[in-house]
């Protein structure tokens, strides 16, 4: 049996993440093939982005396995932190090609369930973030509540989309209406997160 710092199961571990890159990059492609038939260019970039951050977790991957062949005692807290990065970097490449791949998808009730916990979540993190910021006196208070009443905004805005779209049937003015909305607070919450995460 392998314990967690031998290099056996450092090579495991990379495996496993190669594996789920792999998984990444054929959804990428399919992404990629999809915004080229529809000639989109937003949606190009945005998907070269991506392809960007799929390299940087390949390269964080090659930089584990080089622990894996170093002495294990030296290299193990360096290790630890590769490993934490690449955790946060593949779950939010995959993140990050869930969203893209739901605009390509039509709203059903998977979906809306997605969106809708995601929306919880974010309501969760906000009570969280103003909890922290008033515990932690931040200097200017006013600046955090009003970034985070923002952030409330578009959690409604996003919640109200979706009930139209429902009432609707998910006609094509409410479905892109619906589309916008989570698209904004996509970025009000991915901004609200890198800012307030560190707190």
């Amino acid at each position: 049996m392998t314990t967690p710092g031998t290099p056996q199961s450092t090579h495991f571990n990379a495996e496993i993440y190669e594996a789920q890159v792999r998984e990444a990059d054929a959804r990428l492609n399919a992404l990629k093939a999809q915004a080229e038939a529809k000639k989109a260019k937003a949606d190009m970039d945005e998907i070269s982005g991506l392809t960007i951050a799929k390299e940087q977790v390949k390269a964080d991957i090659a930089e584990m396995k080089t622990f894996a062949t170093a002495d294990v005692a030296q290299t193990r807290k360096d290790f630890e932190q590769v490993k934490k990065n690449t955790d946060r970097k593949l779950k939010d490449l995959q993140v990050k090609i869930d969203r893209a791949s739901d605009r390509y998808t039509a709203w059903d009730d998977a979906r809306e369930r997605r969106f809708n916990a995601r929306l919880d979540e974010a309501d969760a993190k906000v009570r969280a973030w103003k909890a922290l910021a008033d515990q932690q006196h931040v200097r200017d208070v006013r600046e955090t509540r009003d970034d985070l009443a923002k952030l409330e905004e578009k959690v409604a805005l996003a919640r109200a989309s979706a009930a139209e779209a429902r009432r609707d049937r998910y006609d094509a003015k409410s479905q892109q209406a619906l589309d916008d909305a989570a698209r904004y607070f996509d970025q009000a919450y991915d901004a609200a997160a890198k800012q307030y995460d560190l707190m």
